[in-house]
C-alpha cells in the first residue's frame, strides 16, 4: 500500500469516526424514545418492542404543543427581524464610500461575534424588565433579532459587494428610487444569502436556552428548550423515554427545514463568505 493510499484511508477513517461521534447520540435518543416506559436500553440497542405512546402524550398534551408554538413564533420572528436589519445595514455598508467609520462599524460587528453569548443576558434581562417585556413574545423576538445581526451583516455585505453597481445605475436612470432598487432588484438577487441568514438564525433561536430561561417564567410563555429542561427535572430517572421523545420532537423541525432549504442555504453562505 502506497503512502498516498494510506493517507486517504486514514482520512476517510477519521471522517467516519467523526461523523459517527455526532450521529450516535441522535440515534441513541431516537431509539430510547421508542421504548416502553422504564425499559430504556435494557433490551439492547436494537432489541425490544416499539412504543409510540410517549409521542402521543407530548403531542396531545396541553403544555408541549404550546411550547413548540412559542418557539416557532419567537424563533421565526427574531430571524425575520435579523434578516431585515442585516439586509438594510449590509446594503448601506456595501454601497457607502469606504471610510474610517465604515471600518469601525465592520470591526465592531466582528468584536461582537467574539463575545460569549452569556455576557449579554444580564443587560438584556435588565432592559426587558424595565420595559415590562418579560414573559412576552416581544422580549425574545427583539433579543433574538439583535443577537443575530453581527454575523448576518458580514454574510450579507459579502453578497452585496458581488452585485454589480451598474444594475442600480440602470434602475436610477429609469427613475427608480434607492428603496425601489433595493426591494425590486437587489433583494431578489440576494435572496439565497437572505435565506441562508434566515435559516442560521431560526436554528440558533430555536435551540437557544439561557435567554428564554431568563425571560420567561410563565408556563404558557415557555419555549421548547425550557420545557424540555422542566421535563428532565420532573421525570429524571423515571420517564427517560418521555424526555427522549421530547428531544426528538424539538430537533425535528430545524432538521426538516434544513433538508428542504439546504441548496439555497449552501449557495447563499458560500456567496456571502467568498465574494466581495
Amino acid at each position: 500500500m502506497t503512502s498516498a493510499c494510506l493517507r486517504t484511508l486514514l482520512l476517510h477513517l477519521f471522517l467516519f469516526l467523526t461523523a459517527a461521534a455526532f450521529i450516535f447520540p441522535v440515534v441513541y435518543v431516537v431509539i430510547v424514545s421508542l421504548r416502553p416506559a422504564g425499559e430504556g436500553l435494557s433490551a439492547g440497542l436494537f432489541g425490544g418492542s416499539l412504543d409510540f405512546s410517549h409521542y402521543e402524550t407530548l403531542l396531545f398534551g396541553q403544555r408541549f404543543p404550546v411550547a413548540i408554538g412559542n418557539t416557532a413564533v419567537t424563533a421565526t420572528g427574531g430571524a425575520l427581524l435579523t434578516a431585515f436589519a442585516c439586509t438594510i445595514a449590509a446594503y448601506a455598508l456595501s454601497r457607502g464610500e469606504p471610510n474610517r467609520l465604515q471600518r469601525v462599524l465592520l470591526n465592531s460587528f466582528l468584536v461582537l461575534m467574539m463575545l460569549p453569548g452569556l455576557t449579554n443576558i444580564i443587560p438584556l434581562y435588565k432592559m426587558a424588565s424595565d420595559l415590562g417585556l418579560l414573559n412576552t413574545y416581544a422580549s425574545l423576538i427583539l433579543a433574538f433579532g439583535g443577537l443575530g445581526v453581527p454575523l448576518g451583516v458580514w454574510i450579507m455585505k459579502g453578497f452585496f459587494d458581488a452585485i454589480p453597481r451598474e444594475l442600480e445605475e440602470a434602475a436610477a436612470i429609469d427613475g427608480a428610487t434607492r428603496w425601489q432598487t433595493l426591494g425590486r432588484i437587489i433583494v431578489p438577487i440576494a435572496l439565497p444569502a437572505i435565506l441562508a441568514n434566515l435559516l442560521i438564525n431560526i436554528v440558533y433561536n430555536w435551540n437557544n436556552f439561557f435567554l428564554p430561561l431568563m425571560f420567561t417564567t410563565q408556563a404558557d410563555r415557555k419555549v421548547a428548550t425550557v420545557a424540555l429542561f422542566d421535563y428532565q427535572v420532573a421525570y429524571a430517572n423515571t420517564q427517560n423515554e418521555l424526555v427522549a421523545a421530547a428531544c426528538v420532537l424539538i430537533m425535528l423541525p430545524p432538521v426538516v427545514m434544513f433538508i428542504i432549504m439546504r441548496k439555497r442555504f449552501m449557495a447563499g453562505l458560500a456567496e456571502g463568505a467568498t465574494k466581495g
